[in-house]
Protein backbone atom coordinates (compact mmCIF):
# COMPACT_ATOMS: atom_id res chain seq x y z
CA UNK A 1 0.00 0.00 0.00
CA UNK A 2 2.48 2.51 0.89
CA UNK A 3 4.61 1.87 -2.25
CA UNK A 4 1.26 2.35 -4.65
CA UNK A 5 1.10 5.80 -2.66
CA UNK A 6 4.44 6.74 -3.39
CA UNK A 7 3.84 5.70 -6.92
CA UNK A 8 0.91 7.88 -6.65
CA UNK A 9 2.68 10.42 -5.38
CA UNK A 10 5.42 10.69 -7.64
CA UNK A 11 3.48 10.19 -10.80
CA UNK A 12 1.47 13.37 -9.26
CA UNK A 13 4.55 15.20 -9.16
CA UNK A 14 6.08 14.46 -12.37
CA UNK A 15 2.55 15.56 -13.95
CA UNK A 16 3.00 19.19 -12.05
CA UNK A 17 6.47 19.34 -13.21
CA UNK A 18 5.64 18.73 -16.78
CA UNK A 19 2.97 21.34 -16.84
CA UNK A 20 4.77 23.83 -15.16
CA UNK A 21 7.68 23.48 -17.87
CA UNK A 22 5.28 23.50 -20.49
CA UNK A 23 4.41 26.72 -19.03
CA UNK A 24 7.03 28.41 -18.86
CA UNK A 25 8.02 27.41 -22.56
CA UNK A 26 4.71 29.23 -23.21
CA UNK A 27 5.30 32.07 -21.41
CA UNK A 28 8.82 32.40 -23.05
CA UNK A 29 7.26 32.04 -26.77
CA UNK A 30 5.00 34.55 -25.77
CA UNK A 31 7.50 37.12 -24.43
CA UNK A 32 10.37 36.44 -27.21
CA UNK A 33 7.69 36.79 -30.14
CA UNK A 34 6.12 40.06 -28.88
CA UNK A 35 9.51 41.26 -28.27
CA UNK A 36 10.42 40.21 -31.59
CA UNK A 37 7.66 42.20 -33.48
CA UNK A 38 8.18 45.07 -31.35
CA UNK A 39 12.13 45.06 -32.58
CA UNK A 40 11.21 44.30 -36.01
CA UNK A 41 8.23 47.29 -36.58
CA UNK A 42 10.90 49.55 -34.86
CA UNK A 43 13.85 48.95 -36.92
CA UNK A 44 11.72 49.31 -40.09
CA UNK A 45 10.23 52.60 -39.01
CA UNK A 46 13.14 53.65 -37.14
CA UNK A 47 15.56 53.54 -40.30
CA UNK A 48 13.09 54.59 -43.07
CA UNK A 49 13.21 58.39 -41.04
CA UNK A 50 11.58 57.40 -37.78
CA UNK A 51 8.53 59.94 -36.24
CA UNK A 52 8.81 61.71 -39.73
CA UNK A 53 8.69 58.28 -41.94
CA UNK A 54 6.70 57.71 -44.73
CA UNK A 55 5.48 54.44 -42.79
CA UNK A 56 4.73 55.86 -39.32
CA UNK A 57 0.77 54.56 -39.85
CA UNK A 58 2.10 51.79 -38.94
CA UNK A 59 2.77 52.27 -35.00
CA UNK A 60 -0.92 51.13 -34.74
CA UNK A 61 -0.07 47.46 -35.90
CA UNK A 62 2.26 47.38 -32.35
CA UNK A 63 -1.31 47.18 -30.45
CA UNK A 64 -2.15 43.75 -32.13
CA UNK A 65 1.12 41.89 -31.51
CA UNK A 66 0.46 40.87 -28.14
CA UNK A 67 -2.91 39.37 -28.92
CA UNK A 68 -0.98 37.93 -32.37
CA UNK A 69 1.70 36.39 -29.58
CA UNK A 70 -0.71 34.55 -28.16
CA UNK A 71 -1.66 32.59 -31.45
CA UNK A 72 1.59 32.19 -31.70
CA UNK A 73 1.96 29.89 -28.84
CA UNK A 74 -1.75 28.68 -28.94
CA UNK A 75 0.22 27.07 -32.47
CA UNK A 76 3.46 26.11 -31.50
CA UNK A 77 2.84 24.87 -27.84
CA UNK A 78 -1.26 24.26 -27.84
CA UNK A 79 -1.70 26.71 -24.98
CA UNK A 80 -5.16 28.08 -25.16
CA UNK A 81 -6.28 31.33 -23.37
CA UNK A 82 -8.13 31.39 -20.73
CA UNK A 83 -10.96 33.88 -21.01
CA UNK A 84 -14.06 34.44 -19.78
CA UNK A 85 -16.01 36.60 -22.37
CA UNK A 86 -19.23 37.44 -20.14
CA UNK A 87 -17.41 39.11 -17.06
CA UNK A 88 -18.40 42.41 -16.84
CA UNK A 89 -18.83 43.66 -12.94
CA UNK A 90 -20.01 47.01 -13.51
CA UNK A 91 -19.07 48.15 -10.04
CA UNK A 92 -15.66 48.39 -11.74
CA UNK A 93 -16.86 50.37 -14.62
CA UNK A 94 -16.25 53.82 -12.87
CA UNK A 95 -12.92 52.96 -11.81
CA UNK A 96 -11.73 51.53 -15.27
CA UNK A 97 -12.70 54.56 -16.98
CA UNK A 98 -11.97 57.22 -14.31
CA UNK A 99 -9.74 56.20 -11.95
CA UNK A 100 -6.08 57.02 -13.27
CA UNK A 101 -7.06 59.84 -15.94
CA UNK A 102 -8.59 61.56 -12.67
CA UNK A 103 -5.41 61.10 -10.76
CA UNK A 104 -3.22 62.25 -13.36
CA UNK A 105 -4.96 65.31 -14.37
CA UNK A 106 -5.24 65.98 -10.41
CA UNK A 107 -1.34 65.59 -10.33
CA UNK A 108 -1.13 67.52 -13.84
CA UNK A 109 -2.78 70.58 -13.58
CA UNK A 110 -1.40 71.93 -10.63
CA UNK A 111 2.22 71.73 -12.66
CA UNK A 112 0.91 73.28 -15.48
CA UNK A 113 -0.93 76.14 -13.40
CA UNK A 114 2.55 76.57 -11.51
CA UNK A 115 4.67 76.77 -14.73
CA UNK A 116 2.51 79.11 -16.69
CA UNK A 117 0.73 81.21 -14.00
CA UNK A 118 -2.96 79.78 -14.91
CA UNK A 119 -4.24 76.83 -16.70
CA UNK A 120 -3.18 78.00 -20.65
CA UNK A 121 -6.13 77.07 -22.72
CA UNK A 122 -6.20 77.79 -25.92
CA UNK A 123 -7.45 80.66 -27.25
CA UNK A 124 -10.01 79.87 -29.48
CA UNK A 125 -11.72 78.46 -26.24
CA UNK A 126 -12.32 82.30 -25.49
CA UNK A 127 -15.93 83.62 -27.06
CA UNK A 128 -14.93 86.28 -30.42
CA UNK A 129 -16.83 89.41 -30.06
CA UNK A 130 -19.47 87.75 -32.00
CA UNK A 131 -20.33 85.56 -29.28
CA UNK A 132 -19.32 82.83 -30.56
CA UNK A 133 -16.01 79.89 -30.02
CA UNK A 134 -14.11 79.71 -33.39
CA UNK A 135 -12.46 76.13 -33.19
CA UNK A 136 -8.94 75.85 -35.22
CA UNK A 137 -9.28 74.06 -39.18
CA UNK A 138 -7.50 71.47 -37.84
CA UNK A 139 -10.35 70.36 -35.87
CA UNK A 140 -12.71 71.41 -38.78
CA UNK A 141 -15.82 72.71 -36.18
CA UNK A 142 -16.18 75.21 -37.75
CA UNK A 143 -17.49 77.89 -35.28
CA UNK A 144 -19.85 77.29 -31.94
CA UNK A 145 -21.93 78.24 -28.95
CA UNK A 146 -20.96 77.53 -25.64
CA UNK A 147 -23.27 74.48 -25.64
CA UNK A 148 -21.53 73.63 -29.05
CA UNK A 149 -18.27 73.41 -28.05
CA UNK A 150 -19.11 71.15 -25.16
CA UNK A 151 -21.36 68.46 -27.28
CA UNK A 152 -18.18 68.64 -29.46
CA UNK A 153 -15.53 67.72 -26.65
CA UNK A 154 -17.47 65.06 -25.27
CA UNK A 155 -18.88 63.58 -28.55
CA UNK A 156 -14.99 63.76 -29.46
CA UNK A 157 -13.99 62.12 -25.91
CA UNK A 158 -16.64 59.18 -26.55
CA UNK A 159 -14.90 58.53 -30.44
CA UNK A 160 -11.43 58.67 -28.67
CA UNK A 161 -12.15 56.44 -25.91
CA UNK A 162 -14.22 53.75 -28.40
CA UNK A 163 -11.03 53.77 -30.92
CA UNK A 164 -8.68 53.73 -28.06
CA UNK A 165 -9.86 50.58 -26.72
CA UNK A 166 -10.43 48.87 -29.50
CA UNK A 167 -7.23 49.01 -30.20
CA UNK A 168 -6.03 48.44 -26.19
CA UNK A 169 -8.47 45.23 -26.51
CA UNK A 170 -5.47 43.29 -28.35
CA UNK A 171 -2.77 43.95 -26.22
CA UNK A 172 -4.79 43.30 -22.94
CA UNK A 173 -5.48 39.69 -24.56
CA UNK A 174 -1.66 39.83 -24.43
CA UNK A 175 -0.48 41.02 -21.26
CA UNK A 176 -3.61 40.90 -18.82
CA UNK A 177 -5.77 38.10 -20.04
CA UNK A 178 -3.06 35.53 -21.05
CA UNK A 179 1.01 36.91 -19.49
CA UNK A 180 -0.45 37.94 -15.85
CA UNK A 181 -2.63 34.69 -14.78
CA UNK A 182 0.14 32.07 -15.45
CA UNK A 183 2.81 34.47 -13.62
CA UNK A 184 -0.22 35.04 -10.87
CA UNK A 185 -0.58 31.40 -10.74
CA UNK A 186 3.51 31.08 -10.41
CA UNK A 187 4.31 33.90 -7.78
CA UNK A 188 1.23 35.35 -6.53
CA UNK A 189 -0.87 38.53 -7.84
CA UNK A 190 1.33 40.90 -6.38
CA UNK A 191 4.24 39.77 -7.80
CA UNK A 192 2.91 38.55 -10.74
CA UNK A 193 1.70 42.23 -11.65
CA UNK A 194 5.05 43.89 -11.46
CA UNK A 195 6.65 41.02 -13.06
CA UNK A 196 3.91 41.63 -16.48
CA UNK A 197 4.11 45.93 -15.59
CA UNK A 198 7.81 45.59 -16.13
CA UNK A 199 8.00 43.29 -19.16
CA UNK A 200 5.31 45.49 -20.83
CA UNK A 201 6.94 48.78 -19.91
CA UNK A 202 10.00 46.99 -21.47
CA UNK A 203 8.41 46.10 -24.54
CA UNK A 204 7.65 49.64 -25.74
CA UNK A 205 11.61 50.66 -25.55
CA UNK A 206 11.88 49.89 -29.14
CA UNK A 207 8.87 52.38 -29.68
CA UNK A 208 10.57 54.62 -28.26
CA UNK A 209 13.91 54.33 -29.45
CA UNK A 210 12.65 54.52 -33.30
CA UNK A 211 9.99 57.56 -32.98
CA UNK A 212 6.87 55.34 -33.21
CA UNK A 213 6.16 57.04 -29.39
CA UNK A 214 6.88 60.66 -29.85
CA UNK A 215 7.09 63.85 -28.27
CA UNK A 216 8.12 67.02 -29.58
CA UNK A 217 11.15 68.43 -28.06
CA UNK A 218 12.23 65.18 -26.63
CA UNK A 219 15.11 62.88 -27.76
CA UNK A 220 14.26 59.42 -28.71
CA UNK A 221 17.09 58.24 -25.69
CA UNK A 222 15.54 60.61 -22.89
CA UNK A 223 12.35 59.25 -24.04
CA UNK A 224 13.22 55.66 -23.89
CA UNK A 225 14.67 56.18 -20.50
CA UNK A 226 11.70 58.04 -18.70
CA UNK A 227 8.75 56.42 -20.46
CA UNK A 228 8.83 53.09 -19.15
CA UNK A 229 8.64 54.22 -15.86
CA UNK A 230 5.26 56.08 -16.33
CA UNK A 231 4.37 52.84 -18.32
CA UNK A 232 5.08 50.40 -15.47
CA UNK A 233 2.88 53.05 -13.63
CA UNK A 234 -0.41 52.32 -15.18
CA UNK A 235 0.77 48.60 -15.83
CA UNK A 236 0.54 48.27 -11.95
CA UNK A 237 -3.22 49.87 -11.96
CA UNK A 238 -4.31 47.99 -15.45
CA UNK A 239 -3.15 44.69 -13.36
CA UNK A 240 -4.78 45.47 -9.85
CA UNK A 241 -7.91 45.98 -11.96
CA UNK A 242 -7.19 42.57 -13.88
CA UNK A 243 -6.55 40.51 -10.98
CA UNK A 244 -9.53 41.74 -8.81
CA UNK A 245 -11.94 41.15 -11.86
CA UNK A 246 -10.04 38.43 -13.96
CA UNK A 247 -12.18 40.81 -17.17
CA UNK A 248 -10.96 41.36 -19.86
CA UNK A 249 -13.74 44.33 -20.83
CA UNK A 250 -12.76 46.33 -17.37
CA UNK A 251 -9.00 46.81 -18.48
CA UNK A 252 -9.59 47.21 -22.22
CA UNK A 253 -11.59 50.14 -20.75
CA UNK A 254 -8.91 51.47 -18.30
CA UNK A 255 -6.16 50.76 -21.23
CA UNK A 256 -8.58 52.81 -23.47
CA UNK A 257 -9.47 55.47 -21.09
CA UNK A 258 -5.62 55.96 -20.03
CA UNK A 259 -4.88 56.57 -23.80
CA UNK A 260 -7.27 58.49 -24.59
CA UNK A 261 -8.65 60.40 -21.47
CA UNK A 262 -5.00 60.43 -19.71
CA UNK A 263 -4.53 63.83 -20.41
CA UNK A 264 -7.17 64.98 -22.27
CA UNK A 265 -7.68 68.96 -20.88
CA UNK A 266 -4.24 68.96 -22.18
CA UNK A 267 -5.18 68.32 -25.96
CA UNK A 268 -7.33 72.04 -25.62
CA UNK A 269 -4.32 73.66 -23.81
CA UNK A 270 -0.93 75.84 -25.54
CA UNK A 271 2.05 75.54 -23.07
CA UNK A 272 4.49 78.30 -23.28
CA UNK A 273 6.97 77.71 -20.43
CA UNK A 274 5.66 74.33 -19.03
CA UNK A 275 7.80 71.65 -20.06
CA UNK A 276 5.98 68.89 -21.28
CA UNK A 277 7.99 66.28 -20.00
CA UNK A 278 7.70 67.70 -16.38
CA UNK A 279 4.11 67.56 -16.78
CA UNK A 280 3.99 64.20 -17.87
CA UNK A 281 6.60 63.14 -14.81
CA UNK A 282 4.08 64.49 -12.68
CA UNK A 283 1.17 62.03 -13.74
CA UNK A 284 3.46 59.52 -14.30
CA UNK A 285 4.13 59.29 -10.51
CA UNK A 286 1.01 60.11 -9.32
CA UNK A 287 -0.41 56.61 -10.89
CA UNK A 288 3.06 54.98 -9.55
CA UNK A 289 1.86 56.21 -6.30
CA UNK A 290 -1.84 55.21 -6.71
CA UNK A 291 -0.71 51.47 -8.04
CA UNK A 292 2.03 51.03 -5.22
CA UNK A 293 -1.17 51.68 -2.55
CA UNK A 294 -2.98 49.73 -4.64
CA UNK A 295 -1.01 46.65 -4.45
CA UNK A 296 0.04 46.90 -1.19
CA UNK A 297 -3.64 47.11 0.17
CA UNK A 298 -3.52 43.00 0.56
CA UNK A 299 -4.30 42.43 -3.06
CA UNK A 300 -4.67 38.65 -3.59
CA UNK A 301 -6.18 36.16 -6.19
CA UNK A 302 -9.70 36.08 -5.45
CA UNK A 303 -11.74 33.20 -4.76
CA UNK A 304 -14.70 32.21 -6.71
CA UNK A 305 -17.32 33.18 -4.57
CA UNK A 306 -15.60 36.64 -4.41
CA UNK A 307 -15.69 36.39 -8.25
CA UNK A 308 -19.32 36.22 -8.22
CA UNK A 309 -19.99 38.67 -5.42
CA UNK A 310 -17.69 41.19 -7.83
CA UNK A 311 -19.85 40.64 -10.67
CA UNK A 312 -23.42 40.87 -8.94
Amino acid sequence: MRRQVNKRKSTGGRGRQSRTVSGDRATLVFIGTVYALSIALSLLVGLTGGFESALIQLRFLSMFFPALAVLVVRFLTNERPQLEWNRFPLKYVPLALLLMPVVMHAAMLPVAAAYEGRLPWEDWLKPQPDGLYHSPAKLGWGALTSSGVVRRIGLNAVVGLTIASFLAFFEEVGWRAWLLPRLVERGGARRAVVITSLIWAAWHVPFELSGIQHIEGVSPAHLALTLPFGIFATGLVIGWLWVKTESIWIVTLAHGALNSWGQYAFKYMKFVRAPDSVVGAAGGLAVLVLGVLLLTGGLTTPRPTEREDDER
